[in-house]
């Protein structure tokens, strides 16, 4: 079930937890690692942009407040451009970064003790303790995806399939995190229907720049005020923006 214990010197110890990775980046990892001082670690692999949710390795124990953790991965889409050319491996990267993460309590309950490690777009890192297994997902992007795809699928003719709508929307949502901290659904969910339906530029309105740059906004303040544009200033945003659904930028 996953337990708490404190050594000699006062250092927690996690023992039998389950492992989940959650991958807000835009790329596929491979492999996920974590490590603590005395060589322990935990891993899984196979994440896809901003997958994780319901993939469990288990059991671990882990000691100490201080971990290191590392990833490989590549552009999915980079991949599939160069599954026959033999240059396959020259893709990857691999990334390193180190983590505290203080002693706490566990989370109350009976049901198995999952070790989280959320990978933001930025590439840092968090650690969390929960019982729940579903509905930890911080940065909606298969959700805010799938919705896209099921809203908006016309607009979507220049993508080959909803896995390469996934990969450029999890490159658009880290530029969204980074630069305006977006993390609640509705607002990712307008934000993507700005992009990928009107201009790819949206942002550069000076209206909706300053929405955005609001330091008083409050999530869900986003998509309130998308959806109520009107229809001539969605209009004029389209007419006089980039093409929406640029497969490069954001």
């Amino acid at each position: 079930m996953g337990g708490l214990l404190t050594g000699c010197n006062g250092e927690p110890s996690y023992q039998g937890f389950s492992f989940v990775a959650y991958n807000y980046t835009p790329w596929d990892l491979d492999a996920v690692q974590i490590t603590d001082s005395e060589s322990r670690s935990a891993g899984t692999g196979s994440i896809g942009p901003g997958g994780g949710e319901g993939t469990v390795t288990c059991c671990f124990t882990l000691r100490g407040t201080d971990f290191a953790v590392k990833w490989s991965g590549l552009d999915g889409e980079e991949a599939i451009r160069h599954l026959y050319d033999g240059k396959m491996d020259e893709l990857f990267f691999h990334k390193e970064a180190r983590v505290h993460f203080p002693a706490s309590d566990l989370p109350p309950g009976d049901a198995p003790l999952y070790l989280e490690l959320h990978i933001y777009p930025d590439e840092h890192v968090e650690i969390a303790l929960s019982r729940k297994l579903l509905g930890q997902t911080r940065i909606p992007i298969i959700e805010t995806t799938r919705w896209l795809y099921r809203q908006h699928r016309d607009a979507l003719n220049a993508y080959r399939d909803i896995y390469e709508v996934q990969r450029v929307l999890a490159k658009v949502a880290k530029t969204a995190w980074i630069k305006y901290r977006l993390e609640d659904r509705r607002d990712l969910q307008q934000y993507m229907f700005l992009y990928f339906t009107v201009a790819s530029n949206f942002d550069s309105d000076p209206d909706i720049a300053a929405l955005l740059a609001s330091p008083g906004r409050k999530p869900g303040d986003f998509a309130a005020a998308v959806e109520s544009l009107s229809s001539e200033t969605v209009a004029r945003l389209k007419a006089t923006g980039t093409p929406p659904g640029d497969k490069v930028a954001g």
